[in-house]
């Protein structure tokens, strides 16, 4: 019981931790922060989308790889700019 409990309280520190570094992120246009958030969100989504059998739940795996992206495309555009 406590264990259960344990696990959610970190997944769930895990999701707002990834919001906040994706705010902060997309405040100060820092690609670190968004790839943290996108890394920080993978093992929760990554949780649901191996337990759900909907397509909803086999959606979910996209955010933090959208976010992952977009720091790879942010990192990009700021060395093409130097």
């Amino acid at each position: 019981m406590v264990s259960f409990f344990l696990v959610g309280i970190v997944l769930w520190s895990l999701v707002i931790a990834s919001i906040v570094l994706v705010i902060v992120g997309l405040w100060k246009k820092s690609w670190k922060a968004i790839a943290w958030s996108g890394i920080a969100l993978l093992p929760p989504m990554l949780l649901i989308f191996m337990g759900g059998e909907g397509i909803w739940f086999r959606l979910c795996i996209l955010l933090p790889l959208v976010l992952l992206i977009a720091a790879f495309l942010m990192k990009q555009q700021k060395i093409q700019s130097l």
